[in-house]
């Protein structure tokens, strides 16, 4: 029997991140890949999609799209970075890839089903399992299912549809609703929730929806999709409304990769939407099995689970390596404009919250750029400084949201921002805006509410070192 020093279950970006981390340390790594190298990122999300959005853009107003060379070069290129990264991570040192289904046997063992071949067994000091999610599709009463799509046929369309309902208003369905429309199809966005990307502030759907209106993208926020009427080709909502849908996109949501891999038998804890617990390293309930990524409960995103993947890299490699704050959530949408948030922002804030918003069109590059919308939003704690969470929609966006993920990780305070050098003009000096703004009011609070402020910041440096206790462990 193969015996390595882990056994990683999963070719997406947590995956590769765990193999190649290991390998380029001398150690070896079994990678198992029941489909396709690069995960749902590579084939059917992040990369097709980002190239769309990319392709798509360059369709000027008043041009016919070649809907079909388009989505053709979309799936030249997803295959050509697929098979760049078969060939860079299948012959790397240290890497044995792997095709097959992957159960686990007991802590420590894997059996391996290929398509064309007879099952074996490997073992491992570690088991890391990183198989990602799939996409959720409800039936809608009246739909064929040659007309229902996720993002897992979306992509093998070979021309764009007519019309195309997405069922849906998060980061999938606005930023596919911003592809096809540039293409020429008349897209409608379904959401149950009262405004698009609940998740957020409800700033962020007052901004972006009437820009996506403006740019002819029809949307419909708190009704359900009811039925499919076959011969109108149309969508029936709740309340009786009708849209035109040729096609219907389901972006709704996704459920993890976590069933016929042998968690129960071996007693890996799951939650009860069937996502995998794990602690702030990255382990699961079992001793040297390890989670990253969709299939957890702290994924989400491709660069969620490479932050955890690092950090069960790290510990692997050195078990009592110091890690710090677990990864904050980070998320962007790459609509124009971008949204891009981190961290949890309420609806309103704590009272020892400081919340300051600027707007994007106060700048000069905006001026010069003739950016008319978009703002800034960070949430502050009022006595030590730090950044909670902030919102950002407009250009850039999803760079600009980077500087405050670096700051939260280091525990660097807005004030410690102050003097930092901004390229005038560049987007940027929104957040040197943004610092002002918080200088003025700290030098205000010190001078006009001296014992409150020495009380508050006591108690933010004992949670602090609370929480950096806890980090340790």
């Amino acid at each position: 029997m193969d015996t390595y020093t882990a056994i990683v279950i999963g070719s997406g970006s947590g995956g590769l991140v765990v193999a190649v981390g290991l390998a380029g340390l001398g150690k070896r790594v079994m990678l198992v890949e029941r489909d396709q190298m690069g995960g749902d990122c590579t084939n059917t999300g992040c990369i097709p999609s980002k190239s769309l959005l990319h392709l798509s853009a360059g369709v000027a107003a008043n041009q016919q799209a070649d809907s079909t060379s388009i989505l053709a070069t979309v799936r030249q290129q997803r295959d050509a970075l697929r098979h760049h990264e078969e060939e860079e991570f299948g012959t790397m040192a240290g890497i044995d890839l792997r095709y097959g289904n992957a159960q686990l046997v007991a802590a420590g063992r894997v059996r391996v089903t290929p398509a064309d071949g007879p099952a074996w067994e490997a073992e491992a000091d570690h088991i890391v399992i990183c198989t990602g999610s799939h996409a959720r599709r409800l039936p809608l009463p009246g739909l064929p299912e040659d007309k229902l799509l996720t993002n897992h046929e979306l992509f093998e369309m070979t021309t764009a549809p007519a019309s195309l309902a997405i069922v849906g208003g998060g980061a999938i369905g606005l930023e596919m609703a911003t592809a096809f429309n540039r293409l020429g199809t008349a897209v409608t966005i379904v959401e149950a929730a009262d405004r698009l990307i609940p998740t957020t502030l409800p700033a962020v759907h007052h901004t972006i929806a009437p820009v996506l209106t403006q740019q002819g993208i029809a949307i419909h926020t708190g009704v359900f999709a009811e039925s499919w009427d076959p011969a109108t080709r149309e969508l029936v909502m709740t309340g009786g409304g009708r849209v035109p849908a040729e096609r219907v996109l389901q972006a709704i949501g996704r459920i993890p990769n976590s069933a016929d891999i042998g968690l129960e038998r071996v007693g890996v804890e799951t939650d009860k939407a069937g996502r995998i617990v794990i602690d702030d390293r990255g382990r699961t309930s079992v001793k040297g099995i390890w989670a990253a990524g969709d299939v957890t409960d702290r994924g989400g995103t491709t660069h969620d689970a490479e932050a955890w993947a690092r950090r069960i890299f790290a510990s692997i490699f050195v078990s009592v390596v110091p890690l710090g704050d677990v990864p904050v959530r980070t998320g962007a949408v790459f609509t124009d404009p971008e949204i891009a948030t981190i961290g949890v922002q309420e609806d309103e804030p704590a009272e020892h919250i400081i919340r300051i918003t600027k707007p994007m069109a106060a700048e000069d590059r905006s001026f010069t750029d003739e950016v008319d919308t978009g703002f800034v939003t960070v949430d502050i704690d009022r006595f030590s400084g730090r950044t909670l969470g902030a919102t950002i929609v407009g250009p850039r966006a999803g760079e600009l949201i980077g500087m405050f993920g670096l700051a939260m990780r280091n525990d660097l305070t807005l004030h410690d921002w102050y003097g930092s050098v901004f390229p005038y003009p560049s987007y940027t000096r929104v957040l040197q805006s943004v610092v002002d703004e918080w200088v003025r009011f700290r030098l205000t609070d010190l001078r006009d509410n001296p014992g409150q402020f020495a009380i508050g910041k006591a108690k933010s440096v004992v949670s602090g070192a609370q929480e950096s206790i806890r980090n340790l462990l």
